[in-house]
């Protein structure tokens, strides 16, 4: 049995915009992650990132990956959830420019949003 054997399709019936907009955010999100990777990739390429700052974002992206996968887990995710995401973005996009500019706009490691939950 497949879940669209099963009746389990949520493509149709009243789940339908939900699981639509879902795919949306996902997207979204998904396109988001992918050019900070690119932008810390580039930064770590140039120079513009010492080690530690390398280590930290790709610690950051990881967790947000993983938040990804946490509110998918139910096969959606709504629009709070999208929202968090959305926040947790912005934080890492603010983290990664603050590393690149190296010391010219440092980053409070204590900082009370460094954390996104």
């Amino acid at each position: 049995w497949n879940g669209e054997q099963a009746g389990w399709d949520r493509g149709h019936g009243h789940g339908g915009h939900a699981y639509q907009q879902s795919r949306m955010f996902s997207q979204q999100i998904d396109a988001r992650q992918d050019r900070q990777m690119e932008r810390i990739q580039t930064g770590k390429r140039e120079g513009n990132l010492r080690r530690a700052e390398f280590r930290d974002l790709m610690y950051e992206q990881r967790e947000i990956r993983a938040m990804e996968r946490y509110f998918s887990a139910d096969g959606v995710i709504d629009a709070r959830e999208f929202k968090r995401l959305d926040h947790a973005l912005d934080i890492a996009s603010r983290n990664i420019r603050a590393d690149k500019q190296d010391g010219r706009q440092p980053r409070n490691a204590n900082e009370p949003n460094r954390r996104f939950n």
